[in-house]
């Protein structure tokens, strides 16, 4: 049924989404008895630092099967009146049983951008050549006591992406500085080894990870560099390392972050444990020291989920003390714990896992071990610690640190 679906799908989708006559379907009742649910959830604060929802239509399973294959296309006028669409064929969800279903899914993820919108969604049969249309609008305010208030300048109102930098306009995070400044971001992207959790949770913070050290390398040093490091802590190596002009490059990044071997950790690296303190250690050193250019203060971002060494680890602290004008900042990070019922999450190509009913439920029980041995080893170079778990406490963070070095003299 579902392959017969694809092909026919191959004639419909030939029209493009500027050829569908969306303003004259607005204007007449149209009367195509095709049962189906708009939904559009208010926007929320992504990792990406991203405003973000989702326009879903949910139709019904028996329409779906009594009909001819079927489109769903999507325009959105944002305040300026310009028009923003897509159109995509509405197909089940792998290994769907259409005859348990209540319903097959669409759902097109969304980022935006505070104002006003007009949403309007098309059901069309391509046999029949009839369409449903709905529509609804869609307030966006800004965010309440923002602390990076200018953030989005540069972006456009509405984006069909999964509002990742890698296909997105860059935010604007200038940092100006009266002296020039050396910026160091590193990121530790190994886990406890005795996480209570199963590799779910820990995938959920890797990926919260990943998306806040792509904000803080889209910070634009006016008054000297940044550089970008993935360290892999349990494994003592350097997974990335970029001078950053522009956007990081990210197909690296990403796919060493969604790399299986993230689980796995080879014999030589469990004998020689006792060394991950002193290699992380090392490389904060390194930063700290760097001797080019003299001249620049320097300012190290600390990016880790909690991360716990064995027992017997050489917990040395780190001996340097911090050159003068420097600054040593610690984001620890918490992955929230969600329950039964759907994170609510997007799925990777637009769709989502069941319809979104409701958001995620969010309990206080960790689902990972907290327990942490990265602060200790950085005390005396007295950093400032900011422990977030929310986009909005990592906003504040990121905020609270560039106003910092900014003020640096």
């Amino acid at each position: 049924m579902c392959c017969l679906c694809l092909l026919a799908f191959g004639t419909a989708l030939s029209q493009s989404p500027q050829e569908v006559p969306f303003e004259d379907w607005l204007k007449v009742k149209d009367d195509a008895r095709i049962r189906w649910q708009l939904h559009v959830p208010p926007p929320r604060l992504s990792e990406n630092q991203r405003l973000e929802t989702f326009v879903g239509a949910f139709v019904d399973a028996g329409e779906f099967l009594k009909r001819g294959p079927l489109l769903v296309f999507l325009q959105i006028r944002d305040r300026e009146n310009r028009p923003y669409r897509s159109y995509t064929p509405l197909v089940p969800e792998k290994g769907q049983n259409l005859a348990e279903a209540d319903s097959i899914n669409w759902v097109q993820q969304i980022c935006v951008t505070p104002g006003d919108y007009e949403v309007a969604v098309a059901v069309y049969d391509t046999r029949s050549k009839e369409h449903s249309l709905k529509r609804t609008k869609l307030h966006v305010g800004e965010l309440p006591h923002d602390p990076l208030p200018g953030l989005w300048r540069d972006l456009t109102s509405v984006e069909f992406s999964n509002c990742v930098p890698v296909a997105s306009e860059r935010l604007s995070l200038p940092l100006k500085t009266q002296r020039p400044v050396r910026v160091d971001v590193l990121m530790n992207q190994s886990m406890n080894r005795n996480a209570t959790g199963n590799n779910g949770a820990t995938d959920r913070l890797t990926q919260k990870l990943g998306s806040r050290l792509v904000v803080l390398s889209e910070m634009q040093v006016s008054n000297g560099s940044l550089g970008v490091t993935l360290l892999d802590v349990e494994r003592r190596k350097v997974s990335f390392t970029e001078e950053v002009s522009g956007l990081v490059t990210l197909q690296r990044l990403w796919e060493q972050l969604g790399s299986e071997d993230r689980f796995k950790i080879d014999v030589h690296s469990l004998e020689n444990y006792k060394e991950d303190a002193q290699f992380f250690v090392s490389e904060i050193r390194k930063r700290l020291e760097a001797a080019e250019p003299a001249a620049a203060a320097r300012a190290v971002i600390v990016l880790s989920g909690p991360f716990a060494l064995p027992k017997g680890e050489d917990l040395q602290p780190i001996e340097a003390t911090a050159p003068p004008g420097s600054r040593l900042y610690y984001i620890r990070c918490y992955a929230p714990f969600y329950a039964r019922g759907g994170s609510g999450e997007f799925s990777g190509r637009g769709g989502m896992r069941g319809a979104p009913a409701r958001g995620p439920m969010m309990r206080s029980a960790p689902v990972v071990d907290n327990s942490d041995s990265l602060e200790g080893t950085l005390k005396p170079l007295n950093p400032r610690l900011f422990d977030v778990t929310t986009p909005a406490e990592f906003r504040n963070a990121l905020a609270a640190i560039m106003n910092e070095i900014a003020q640096q003299k």
